[in-house]
């Protein structure tokens, strides 16, 4: 996966991310083993990713 790049719900599932529910950021995010991706939606049936960081850093 690409930063700035587009990608529909059913695409961030074929990587094999899942999403995780959080509260107080405007973003959807989603895990895949060690990475937490940051997606920002384009419309209803889109997303941008915009951030991959590392899962540790995450939840300190």
């Amino acid at each position: 996966m690409r930063i700035n790049e587009i990608y529909t719900l059913n695409e961030i599932r074929e990587y094999g991310l899942t999403e995780k529910s959080v509260k107080d950021i405007q973003a959807k995010v989603f895990l895949n083993g060690s990475k937490v991706y940051f997606f920002e939606p384009v419309n209803t049936q889109t997303l941008r990713l915009y951030s991959i960081i590392n899962k540790r850093s995450f939840f300190l």
